[in-house]
């Protein structure tokens, strides 16, 4: 939706005018009233805020830090992409001018976009790109104030950037930033976080500061909802965006980002209707504004800890304790790159070491010396985009040939680099550093070690299926993966049925399933067919409810 648009086209896309007919279908939904020169419409940090017309009022809109985000002049509106995702305000906004305004609150707002396709094409594209501004401008939401390069802010970093949070980072070794640090009472010892530019956490986790950005959606009412799905990777969003856009009422849930670890790619060059490729942050954001535009409600970071099955409804408990209730879940849970299994692997995670390779960890190891460790996609697509952003790429593989394991496109880019070596039947086998990582030991296939000044690397050497809450529950495999279809017992013929797992009602897409092709195409085309699936277990627990046979 966004992809290679430049600043000045985002803010042309931002400050779209609403037609007469958009207005008139917002104040059927909403409310036309006055609102006095000074009087403030909504606060930093206030949930359920509503979008507001200005009609003939002028309106302001600021920061949480009080900076000017935005005038509304009559005929221009506020609001941004997280009116539509439950998330509280990044801003505040106060009439200028006096005059008449329509305000519409993001209930009725999201139902009117679900269902109206002009006011769709209209606010969606302008909202996302309100969002999309705010990251450029690095404004609205998070100051990270620490040396450059702390771990715990290098993570809260990535999460933020994953999930199009906005954020920049302040360091106190930089005379630049001091007088910022001390406006925002940011000083002292330990990495701070400054949410909204009011309250500061000193050294928090991810989990923290998404609570105090008022991420921790309450996405359960109660009420049993058609589906749940855990994962929103590429299967996860895909049954989102089917699931929903056919009228199931749908939840879905991750406990890291939007977009799961193909989210973290820097570039898919083999999705099909993008030959130019896509990030992996691009093709996650845009699914995202479609399960959103259908009515998914989306809860990032939740993490599922415990399903347990029913007759007719399963049980999904969240962290937290809260339990989400379903007619039929998907597991969409994917899988997890492998460690090294090094001694100091923890120790130097986001300190040089990075199971990821975007912008942000490319920014980290900018002109300095890389190693990738892999030998498939993923890893090759890592090596081509650190290529070139690093003085130099090692590319180190166990096997004997990355024609085994990798596209053929990409292994004859890489042999054609200039600045990257690849090394076969090799591995990392030590690594160096205090604060930290400096240098790694690699063992070639001669048996020789070698030591290796690096500013970064890059793990990419398989996955590990995410199930380690389903043990018990549903069947598994010999490595962990989710048995579906003929390979559980599941001889049903139904559109769909090669994803029913071992629990009526539970089916498992994407990564996380026993033979399952680990690509995004195919992640995404199980996605969708599942739904099909899904329709016939509701339409089954109907029939058993004695209600009207349900034709699909």
């Amino acid at each position: 939706m966004f992809e290679g648009y430049d600043y000045e086209e985002l803010k042309r896309r931002a400050n779209t005018r609403l037609s007469e007919s958009i207005v008139a279908k917002l104040e059927a939904r909403g409310e036309r009233r006055s609102i006095a020169a000074g009087e403030r419409l909504y606060e930093v940090d206030d949930r359920g805020y509503p979008l507001a017309y200005a009609a003939t009022a002028t309106l302001e809109v600021r920061g949480g830090d009080g900076m000017k985000l935005g005038v509304m002049e009559p005929g221009q509106f506020t609001g941004e992409l997280g009116l539509l995702l439950g998330q509280t305000s990044f801003s505040e906004c106060a009439a200028l001018e006096a005059g008449e305004i329509v305000v519409v609150g993001p209930r009725a707002l999201t139902e009117l976009i679900q269902i109206d396709p002009e006011v769709s094409d209209c606010l969606l594209p302008a909202l996302a790109a309100r969002r999309l501004l705010l990251m450029e401008r690095q404004e609205g939401a998070l100051i990270l104030v620490g040396e450059e390069g702390a771990p715990r802010l290098q993570r809260i970093s990535a999460y933020a950037e994953r999930n199009r949070i906005p954020w920049r980072w302040l360091d106190p070794a930089d005379p630049a930033h001091a007088e910022e640090i001390c406006a925002c009472d940011a000083g002292g010892a330990g990495a701070k976080v400054v949410v909204h530019g009011r309250h500061v956490l000193t050294d928090p986790t991810v989990a923290e500061v998404a609570r105090a950005l008022g991420l921790e959606l309450d996405i359960g009412d109660g009420q049993p909802v058609d589906l749940v799905i855990a994962g929103a990777g590429p299967a996860g969003l895909s049954a989102a965006v089917y699931g929903a856009s056919e009228g199931l009422r749908t939840v879905i849930v991750d406990d890291v980002s939007i977009g799961g670890q193909s989210g973290a790619s820097s570039r898919i060059e083999n999705f099909l209707g993008f030959p130019t490729g896509v990030s992996g942050a691009d093709l996650a954001f845009a699914a995202e504004l479609q399960a959103v535009k259908f009515g998914a409600r989306l809860g990032v970071p939740r993490s599922a800890r415990r399903l347990a099955p029913g007759d007719e409804t399963h049980a999904i408990t969240l962290e937290d304790g809260s339990v989400l209730r379903a007619r039929a879940v998907v597991l969409a849970t994917g899988a997890r790159y492998r460690k090294l299994g090094l001694a100091d692997e923890d120790r130097f995670e986001s300190a040089g070491l990075y199971y990821a390779a975007t912008e942000l960890e490319a920014r980290a190891c900018q002109g300095k010396d890389v190693v990738v460790v892999g030998g498939g996609n993923s890893a090759g697509q890592a090596a081509m985009f650190l290529s070139g952003r690093a003085a130099s790429v090692r590319l180190v593989c166990r096997g004997r040939a990355l024609s085994q394991t990798m596209s053929d496109y990409l292994v004859g880019r890489l042999e054609r680099a200039p600045n990257v070596t690849i090394e076969m039947r090799a591995q990392v086998v030590e690594l160096l550093g205090e604060e930290r990582l400096a240098a790694v030991h690699i063992s070639g296939g001669d048996g020789q070690t070698a030591e290796h000044a690096v500013g970064g690397i890059f793990v990419m050497i398989g996955a590990d299926p995410c199930t380690g809450w389903l043990q018990d529950v549903v069947r598994l495999d010999s490595r962990g993966f989710v048995l579906t279809g003929p390979d559980c017992g599941v001889t049903d013929h139904q559109p769909g049925s090669q994803f029913q797992t071992s629990v009526p009602g539970v089916f498992a897409v994407g990564d996380v399933r026993s033979g399952s092709v680990k690509r995004v195409a195919s992640a995404v085309g199980e996605g969708s067919v599942v739904v099909q699936a899904i329709h016939a277990r509701l339409a089954a627990l109907r029939q058993a409810e004695g209600r009207e046979p349900v034709t699909l």
